[in-house]
């Protein structure tokens, strides 16, 4: 669910996007990915595979799985595929012709506990999360907005967007998948992820 910061402003919501301008407009498709067996599963595979050398070494201060983990993997190709068929006729720039034109080379999860958070950051590319189970809003400072997880709730992000939150108060664990969408001659090395997705110098 997305609410705004400052409840004033009113939100332009169209079929499975949002069309926010503050201060510049940008296009946010969101959905719920239905299928609450494989969401359980893209948590088990969290768990069973988080890499000690990428905790707290990028901007998730929080456990992480290493950048690919997922971009082979069967339900996550499925969860993609649903992605494309419901998006490509509304939001031909992103989904027509994906398989074609782009590229998934990073696709993760992330397990924060108590006390973990995600430094405020943007993607250079569109970008998206799939949230796994509740916990702390993620905060979209210039679009004056915070999303609130819910299993299976997904977010499509174009390039630039502020967004982090800062420590993780409740006891549950929160778990994510996130995903980069690049064109597919726009290849990113792996040890280049320090420079591709950086933390705010101002926050």
């Amino acid at each position: 669910m997305i609410s705004f910061i400052n409840k004033n402003n009113k939100l332009n919501e169209v079929k499975n996007s949002l069309t926010i301008t503050y201060p510049r407009t940008v296009n946010i498709m969101y959905g719920n990915y239905p299928y609450s067996d494989v969401v359980h599963n893209f948590i088990l595979d969290i768990k069973n595979n988080l890499d000690s050398k990428m905790e707290n070494h990028t901007n998730v201060k929080g456990g992480m799985t290493k950048w690919d983990h997922f971009v082979n993997n069967n339900n996550f190709q499925s969860f993609l595929a649903y992605l494309i068929n419901t998006h490509q006729n509304n939001y031909p720039d992103v989904f027509k012709y994906f398989l074609e034109r782009k590229t998934v080379e990073e696709a993760w999860g992330n397990e924060i506990k108590k006390g973990d958070r995600l430094n405020y950051h943007v993607h250079t590319c569109w970008h998206g999360v799939l949230y796994l189970t509740k916990g702390s809003n993620l905060i979209l400072p210039e679009l004056n907005i915070q999303i609130t997880p819910e299993p299976g709730d997904y977010y499509i992000f174009p390039p630039y967007i502020w967004h982090g939150f800062d420590a993780h108060q409740e006891e549950a664990n929160r778990y994510s998948l996130i995903f980069n969408i690049v064109q597919s001659n726009q290849s990113f090395k792996f040890e280049e992820k320090e420079n591709f997705l950086y933390d705010r110098q101002d926050s």
